[in-house]
């Protein structure tokens, strides 16, 4: 029989770690949320770190549906490609910080394209910002030393089983030359 171990939380935040399904819509940092809404003139129910937390983001939820109320306001915000590359960047610092040397990002691109973006636009600036982040690791004197490993990541992209004409003008034309009733 063995004796359970604890392991301090310096020993666990310098092992190397993978993270294999993180949404890129459920990444971003509360700040950032609430930067982006005033920039971007989007409405939120909060736009104090606490009252996001009290009305939004909670420690717990009664519902999967209350839950994913939160992704309407982060999908709202990440609708250009500096903003995409902005929250794919500090997605991938907040990995680092905690020892996180392999993310996997998930995200389906048509969330992100109401603004006219195609696909390929959309994974282009996810890709920018994280190979921004991991080019900059790269470069950082505990990687160089052989002190940490370097930072590497996937995309995995995500197809919706529904999509409507809203999504942009892409489904609206794929909509359209499927012979589908179109309303703009």
């Amino acid at each position: 029989m063995t004796k359970n171990r604890v392991f301090s939380r310096q020993l666990i935040q310098c092992l190397p770690k993978t993270d294999l399904h993180v949404h890129l819509d459920g990444s971003v940092r509360m700040s950032t949320l609430i930067e982006l809404a005033k920039k971007q003139s989007i409405s939120l129910p909060s736009y104090t770190v606490e009252g996001l937390c009290k009305t939004v983001f909670k420690r717990q939820y009664r519902h999967l549906s209350d839950y994913l109320k939160g992704f309407a306001y982060t999908c709202a915000v990440l609708r250009d490609p500096q903003t995409l590359q902005q929250v794919s960047y500090e997605l991938a610092q907040d990995c680092l910080a905690e020892g996180v040397c392999y993310v996997e990002v998930r995200l389906a691109p048509q969330l992100h394209m109401q603004s006219g973006l195609s696909v390929a636009r959309v994974l282009q600036a996810v890709h920018e910002g994280l190979r921004q982040a991991a080019r900059e690791h790269e470069t950082s004197e505990s990687v160089q030393l052989h002190q940490a490993p370097v930072f590497r990541f996937g995309i995995l992209v995500c197809a919706m089983r529904m999509f409507r004409p809203g999504f942009g003008p892409y489904y609206r034309h794929v909509l359209a030359t499927a012979g589908q009733q179109v309303s703009k």
